[in-house]
């Protein structure tokens, strides 16, 4: 398998030794048989896959989307899979979870939803767990943890913990 990359934020360096070759957007949609999503949701990626993107697509392509639902402008998916412009879709989140009754999504032929569970292994359960222990661990021994969701809470003058 040939793999391209697009990301606008990795240095190309750090790719050395990866055998991927990095393309722009319209490159990586023209030539992809399969595009799996792996970017945040941003004002900048929000409805990034629309009618435009979409119709770039090669014929024949898969688009796979584990990461955020609002990344694919859905209408636009769906009347691409409708006109056979992609081959379909596999979609582990969508705009609206759980989607609505009757979701044109959900019950279309050329798509595979999951239940948002996409990194749901026991090798990934094993290690949320781990990771969940570790900075409960540091927090209780006074040192920062690692991951903090809202830092700005660590300079409010009720916090009891004062961490190294």
């Amino acid at each position: 398998m040939k793999v391209v990359v697009v990301d606008s934020h990795v240095d190309r360096a750090s790719l050395s030794g990866f055998e991927v070759e990095v393309v722009d957007f319209p490159g990586l949609l023209e030539r992809s048989d399969f595009i799996s999503l792996h970017v945040p949701l941003t004002p900048e990626t929000r409805g990034l896959f629309n009618r435009a993107a979409l119709r770039q697509m090669k014929r024949g392509a898969f688009l796979i989307n584990t990461s955020r639902g609002p990344l694919i402008d859905t209408e636009a998916l769906r009347e691409a899979l409708d006109q056979g412009i992609i081959a379909g879709a596999g979609l582990d989140v969508l705009p609206t979870e759980p989607p609505a009754p009757g979701d044109p999504l959900v019950n279309h032929p050329r798509t595979i939803i999951t239940p948002h569970a996409a990194f749901n292994s026991e090798e990934s359960l094993i290690e949320l767990r781990e990771t969940a222990a570790r900075q409960m661990a540091a927090a209780l021994g006074g040192t920062r943890p690692e991951n903090i969701v809202n830092p700005e809470v660590l300079k409010q003058a009720n916090l009891r913990a004062v961490f190294k």
